[in-house]
C-alpha cells in the first residue's frame, strides 16, 4: 500500500517576465520548461510512480501552439503518469487549452488532466482526490465537496488544489471582502486525507503535517521564497504521516540583497558578494542600494555594477535610497570652464533625478580617462 511521487505545481509556462528586458528574458522562459524537463530524471533517479500538477500548468490559454507542444513534448518523456490540475491561470473553461483540438490530438496517453471533482485510481491502494478551478475566481471552497466518506476509503488519499489558505488570505483582502480559491488549512484533517498537494504559492512551504505547497517550478519574481523545488512525497500506508523531501529542479537563482553604503569598504563588501555568487551567469541579482557616497565612490560603484552586469545574467539595481554628495571640487576637476562647464552648470540647476544620473556619468567618465 506504500506510494512514491512527485508534487510540483505553478509551472506558468508561456510566462512573459516581461520585466526582464532583452535575451535575458528570453532565458528566463525557457528555463520553465528545462526545469519542467528535468522531472524525467529526478522521476527516474527517485522511483516515484507518478507526477502530481496541482494547477497552473500553463500562464493563460492564450498560447502559440509551440508553447504547448514544446510542453506535451516534455511531459512525453516523463516515463511515469502526470496528472494536471487546472488552475486559476489555465481554469478548465470552454476555450482552456485543455479542450483545443491540438490537446485532444496531441496529448501523450501517459498525460492525464484532472478536469472533474471525480476521484481518480492511480492503481490499487492510492486514489487521486482532484478540486479543479473552473473559472480563474471561486468565492466558494473548491475543497467543499471533500470529506472523509468521498473516494475510497481502504487507500492513499491524495487530494489536488490549488488556492490560498483562508487563514492567510483573509489577513491580506480589505475588510467586507471574500477571498478567492481560499482553502481551510485543515483540510486533510477535515477530509481524512493522507496528503493535500497544493499549488498556488510561488514558495516551498509546508502547511501542516499532511499539508504541503511545492512552489513555483521556476520563480516568477525576486520575492518568493524558496521556489524551484518539486516534491518527494513518501506514504508508507493509508493513515500514515507523509515524509516529503524537496528537490531543486529550477536552473536560475534569483537572489535579493540590501547594502547600506557609506564608505569605500561597503563598495568592496559589494563586489565581494557578487565574487561569491555561484553560478554566476545563471544567477538574476536585485541589490537594494542605501546611504550616501561622495562623487567619486559613487563612480567606483557604478563601475563595480557594471563589472556585476556583465558576468551575472542579469542585474536590477534599486538605488532610490542611494544618495549622492556631488561637491563644486568634484565638479571644478572636470571643468571650471568653457561648453562642459556650461553643461554641468545646467545639470546643477535642473536638480532632477535624470540631471544627476547625467552628472555621476560624467564624473564617471571622467575618472575613466583621468587613470
Amino acid at each position: 500500500m506504500s506510494v512514491r511521487f512527485l508534487h510540483t505545481a505553478d509551472w506558468q509556462l508561456g510566462l512573459r517576465a516581461a520585466f526582464v528586458p532583452g535575451d535575458t528574458g528570453a532565458v528566463v522562459r525557457d528555463a520553465r520548461l528545462r526545469a519542467v524537463r528535468r522531472l524525467e530524471e529526478l522521476a527516474a533517479s527517485t522511483g516515484a510512480e507518478f507526477v502530481v500538477v496541482a494547477g497552473d500548468v500553463f500562464e493563460h490559454h492564450g498560447l502559440r501552439p509551440d508553447t504547448i507542444r514544446k510542453t506535451l513534448d516534455a511531459l512525453a518523456s516523463v516515463a511515469v503518469p502526470v496528472y494536471l490540475l487546472p488552475g486559476n491561470h489555465d481554469p478548465y473553461t470552454h476555450e482552456s487549452i485543455w479542450r483545443s483540438e491540438l490537446w485532444r490530438r496531441e496529448c501523450p496517453p501517459s498525460v492525464h488532466v484532472l478536469a472533474s471533482i471525480d476521484p481518480v485510481l492511480v492503481r490499487p491502494g492510492v486514489v487521486l482526490l482532484p478540486c479543479p478551478l473552473l473559472d480563474k475566481a471561486t468565492l466558494t471552497d473548491p475543497t467543499e465537496h471533500l470529506t472523509p466518506s468521498f473516494g475510497p476509503s481502504d487507500a492513499v488519499r491524495i487530494g489536488v488544489a490549488h488556492g490560498g489558505i483562508l487563514e492567510i488570505l483573509q489577513r491580506l483582502v480589505a475588510e467586507g471582502e471574500t477571498p478567492s480559491n481560499a482553502l481551510s488549512s485543515a483540510l486533510a484533517s477535515r477530509a481524512r486525507l493522507d496528503y493535500v498537494a497544493l499549488g498556488d504559492w510561488h514558495g516551498c512551504l509546508q502547511v501542516n503535517e499532511r499539508t504541503w505547497y511545492s512552489g513555483a517550478i521556476e520563480a516568477t519574481r525576486f520575492d518568493e521564497r524558496q521556489p524551484g523545488q518539486v516534491l518527494l512525497v513518501d506514504i508508507a500506508a493509508p493513515g500514515a504521516l507523509p515524509a516529503v523531501t524537496p528537490h531543486r529542479v529550477a536552473t536560475l537563482s534569483w537572489i535579493q540583497e540590501t547594502f547600506e553604503l557609506d564608505d569605500e569598504q561597503d563598495i568592496v563588501r559589494v563586489r565581494a558578494f557578487v565574487e561569491a555568487l555561484p553560478q554566476r551567469s545563471e544567477t538574476l541579482v536585485e541589490l537594494f542600494l542605501r546611504g550616501t557616497l561622495d562623487a567619486h565612490l559613487r563612480a567606483r560603484l557604478d563601475t563595480e555594477l557594471a563589472r556585476a552586469a556583465d558576468v551575472l545574467r542579469w542585474l536590477r539595481v534599486r538605488d532610490e535610497g542611494l544618495h549622492t554628495d556631488v561637491r563644486d571640487a568634484d565638479l571644478d576637476d572636470i571643468a571650471t570652464e568653457g561648453w562642459v562647464r556650461a553643461v554641468i552648470d545646467g545639470l546643477r540647476a535642473d536638480r532632477s533625478d535624470d540631471a544627476l544620473r547625467a552628472l555621476r556619468l560624467l564624473y564617471r567618465l571622467h575618472r575613466e580617462v583621468s587613470a
